[in-house]
């Protein structure tokens, strides 16, 4: 239970019949888990909470009569909530609204421009203009100059051990190699 603010990450395991599930032993469960419950109904899909809507107004009903000050807070919380949408003709009316000017909108319109690859990015909004360079350095940074004199000396350390190498194992005239071996005692 170290996740307590992340009810998202258990929207995906709460159907409707584990719903009702909890609802008959919510009495029996620690106040954290409780509260994560609790707030999981505020990431449900909407047509997800219609379809578990009495399940859920049972638990949040449950949740009013607990001692925790957290659990009595929060569903007291998604009690007004639930309770300012179906009664207040005002609210009705706004997220009518709202779902009107959203089923108007393209899907896509609807992403952060960040969610989008390049390709449709450009098929969305059109070629992309090329990024304007305002600065121009005069000199290489100090860890660019240092990265070439490293490569430089490390490709000239690379070529003198090659050389060294070929000259060692050069053959002799005589068929032996110029390789130096130990004389026995």
């Amino acid at each position: 239970m170290d996740e307590l603010w992340v009810p998202p990450s258990i929207v995906t395991l709460l159907k409707a019949t584990f719903i009702d599930n909890i609802r008959l032993c919510f009495h029996r469960l620690l106040w954290a888990v409780k509260l994560k419950l609790l707030l999981q109904t505020l990431c449900h899909l909407r047509r997800t909470v219609d379809d578990m809507k009495d399940a859920l107004m049972e638990i949040i009903q449950l949740a009013t009569l607990h001692s925790n000050p957290w659990v009595l807070m929060v569903a007291d919380i998604l009690k007004s909530f639930s309770d300012l949408e179906e009664q207040n003709p005002n609210v009705q009316d706004i997220l009518g609204e709202l779902r009107g000017k959203v089923g108007e909108c393209e899907a896509s319109a609807m992403l952060p421009l960040e969610c989008l690859n390049k390709n449709a990015l450009t098929t969305l909004a059109g070629p992309l203009t090329p990024l304007v360079r305002y600065f121009q350095l005069k000199r290489k940074p100090k860890s660019a100059t240092l990265r070439e004199k490293w490569l430089q000396k490390s490709m000239e350390t690379a070529q003198q051990l090659k050389r060294s190498i070929a000259v060692r194992f050069m053959p002799r005239a005589g068929g032996r190699s110029a390789t130096w071996t130990p004389r026995p005692r």
